[in-house]
């Protein structure tokens, strides 16, 4: 018989044990992520170079004439994918579709070979100029990295979720080498705001990512901007507030067009694999007046958070990327709601900062403060994620003059969707899909 004492050291020495396989599991998942995020990135930049600027494909056609037929093509690839090769009940994607595993987590619902699809599926959407973001897929991937481990070692359910957390952590510190946002993504979104048991494994598969990405592809700020950022005094903290306050009523606009987009798309009578192709068309119609929504590298984020653009121009690129988004991920293009976000908000802080700037010159530290404020504002309001949204700011460009404003708009913008239209856009694609 074993006496009750030793019971509880053997106990104890179990809990340690799986404790270090965990946490050797979460630097595992990190070396594994940080490698995947270099290749989906290279591979989506020589895809699109490849297209656009290569002098192998297309090489004497204009400029002008790939901007109307390249998306087109893509969304069509797309499209024959999503019909011939993925079946109905694999359709979900990105975020929405990491949070329904972790809510019934024995269907592995991220296959190997579904994983692979629909990632070569955001490389298309994305490399061929259409409107989505880097984010959603790039969670998918992490995420089933994490799942296919976990399942793998016959792991109990609590397991699989961490690495799963692990797997997302790693994938977006590496993309966006953003270690902390990373972490507090899959504590307040994935994981119900309320794991933090989660934290260390998490934390660990995170930072393991971004060392190993910048041990190979050095040490580079995601979003590089140029200027100086702050308040004036404490009392320009209340047009921060109105900032907040617009970009959540904006962010129910940009969740419900791409949802009425996906019911209109639905109700065309055509073969499914021509829906991204009519997202595609809409994209280039948009695209053949305003070239700045073909934007990979996200080049034109800094350039309108630097001011390089005029009222005029920034309203037309305000609609313009959020119908060419709702067009695309609407229509059944594979990609994240995240970055075009990001462009939206720019464009809409940077509409507000100047209408400031002409009523109360006085008052305000600069037009580009808002602009990178209301990038966050946006994100936080749409996913409910003021935290989250908050540091990936500041660490996608390593600004931190505007840690103030930018947790009061990002707080004021999500409790104010929260208070009109309590859904995310993440929780609204679960319920579609």
């Amino acid at each position: 018989m074993i006496n009750k004492g030793r019971m509880k050291e053997i106990i104890k020495d179990e809990k340690r044990y799986e404790n270090v396989v965990l946490m050797t599991l979460a630097v595992f998942v990190g070396i594994v992520t940080g490698i995947s995020s270099i290749i989906f990135n290279k591979f989506l930049e020589i895809f699109h170079y490849g297209l656009y600027d290569g002098q192998i494909l297309m090489k004497r056609v204009p400029l002008k004439i790939k901007f109307l037929t390249i998306p087109i093509i893509g969304g069509l690839l797309v499209g024959i994918i999503g019909k011939y090769f993925v079946s109905k009940e694999d359709k979900g994607f990105g975020v929405s579709r990491v949070i329904q595993e972790l809510d019934d987590i024995n269907k592995f619902l991220m296959k190997p070979r579904i994983v692979f699809l629909k990632t070569f599926q955001t490389i298309v959407t994305l490399g061929s100029g259409l409107s989505a973001g880097r984010q959603g897929p790039i969670v998918h991937l992490g995420g089933a990295i994490g799942s296919i481990i976990g399942y793998k070692f016959n792991f109990d359910e609590t397991k699989i979720r961490i690495l799963i957390g692990c797997g997302v952590a790693g994938s977006i510190a590496g993309v966006f080498n953003t270690p902390i946002s990373a972490t507090i993504f899959v504590l307040e979104i994935l994981m119900n705001k309320d794991c933090l048991r989660y934290f260390t494994p998490i934390v660990i598969s995170s930072i393991t990512s971004v060392v190993m990405t910048r041990f190979l592809i050095g040490n580079k700020v995601f979003l590089s901007v140029r200027g100086s950022f702050g308040i004036l005094s404490y009392r320009e903290l209340l047009y921060y507030v109105v900032l907040g306050i617009l970009l959540g009523f904006l962010a129910i606009v940009y969740i419900k067009l791409i949802e009425k987009t996906k019911w209109i798309i639905k109700k065309i009578k055509i073969s499914h694999c021509f829906h991204p192709a009519i997202g595609a068309f809409v994209v280039v119609i948009i695209g053949y007046f305003l070239p700045y929504i073909f934007d990979i590298e996200y080049g034109t984020i800094g350039k309108i958070i630097e001011g390089k653009f005029d009222v005029k121009l920034l309203i037309f690129l305000l609609i313009g990327k959020i119908v060419a988004t709702a067009a695309t991920l609407g229509s059944g293009g594979v990609g994240g709601v995240f970055l075009p976000g990001l462009y939206i908000g720019a464009a809409f802080g940077s509409i507000y900062g100047n209408l400031l700037c002409s009523l109360v010159p006085n008052n305000i530290y600069n037009v580009s403060s808002y602009s990178l404020v209301g990038m966050g504002a946006m994100f936080a309001a749409f996913a409910d994620a003021p935290i989250t949204a908050t540091i990936m700011i500041l660490e996608l460009t390593n600004t931190y003059s505007i840690i103030l404003p930018i947790l009061l708009s990002c707080a004021v913008g999500s409790a104010t969707i929260q208070l009109i239209y309590p859904k995310t856009i993440y929780t609204v694609s679960i319920k579609k899909d």
